[in-house]
């Protein structure tokens, strides 16, 4: 466990470096991951929407699948997550290997590129015409409606487990060995929060993108997106930070001393 932490640390700590050293850099790098999940999002939704159109129940199971893909090309690509950046930053704050400052100039500088990710590919799809005269019960609008006109309290909640799933997407892979087993985990993982319907605030952003520049439903709007980015993305920071970053940290530490009847027990098996 200790020897996973440290690498987590290694990595929120080359993460600090580009930043500092080539902000533009680090910026381009979360851009794309925002243009990942951009591409991928539209995937999910044209494949579930041939079963939607069919009436069948797996729709959202196929677009479930599929989305973990985007978290394949985002870790292997070299791209910047926000939301995986909330555990790795507070277990380099927790190690005192990164300052507040640091950690909260990290997570806007992600959040930030994200969106221009988001927003950059919305703006190139859009331009393509895929989608210009989907209808407005296509499962694209449908889904985004949901998370648009969800409570408050449901979305917050909805997002701390999404990013408690996401970030074990992120730190578990480290743990076995092999491309194939990192990639299955990953899929997995993500395929559990999507199908589950909890709320990532970057899938949102590049979602709700797409979505308001199409045709779409008076249940899909501007407002009913800060409606729900808001909540979420205070959500997936809790998640992230306190389920996953401050739990495995706390479960790194090493032990309390032994009592002399411990010692005695366990001095048998030591031979």
């Amino acid at each position: 466990m200790e020897q996973d932490m440290q690498y987590v640390v290694q990595l929120a700590l080359k993460k600090k470096q580009i930043l500092d050293k080539a902000p533009l850099q680090y910026m381009i790098r979360a851009a794309l991951a925002g243009l990942y999940i951009g591409f991928v999002i539209v995937v999910c939704f044209k494949a579930g929407e041939f079963f939607r159109a069919a009436h069948s129940p797996a729709a959202y199971v196929v677009a479930a699948a599929l989305f973990g893909i985007a978290l394949i090309l985002i870790m292997y690509g070299d791209a910047e997550l926000f939301t995986g950046n909330t555990m790795y930053f507070t277990v380099a704050m927790m190690r005192r290997a990164a300052t507040p400052a640091d950690t909260l100039r990290n997570w806007a500088a992600c959040y930030g590129g994200n969106t221009i990710g988001a927003l950059l590919f919305a703006c190139l799809f859009y331009a393509t015409g895929i989608f210009e005269h989907i209808g407005k019960d296509h499962l694209l609008n449908e889904v985004t409606a949901v998370k648009m006109n969800a409570s408050t309290l449901h979305l917050f909640f909805k997002a701390v487990l999404c990013n408690w799933l996401v970030c074990l997407a992120c730190f578990l892979p480290s743990r076995v060995k092999g491309d194939g087993a990192k990639i299955t985990l990953m899929l997995l993982l993500v395929f559990v929060f999507f199908l589950s319907g909890y709320e990532h605030s970057i899938a949102n952003l590049a979602l709700f993108s797409i979505a308001l520049l199409h045709p779409h439903p008076d249940t899909v709007s501007l407002a009913g997106a800060l409606h729900n980015l808001v909540p979420v993305t205070l959500g997936n920071i809790a998640g992230g930070s306190l389920f996953v970053g401050m739990v495995y940290q706390y479960l790194s530490l090493p032990l309390c001393k032994q009592t002399k009847e411990e010692k005695m027990l366990l001095a048998p098996q030591a031979k």
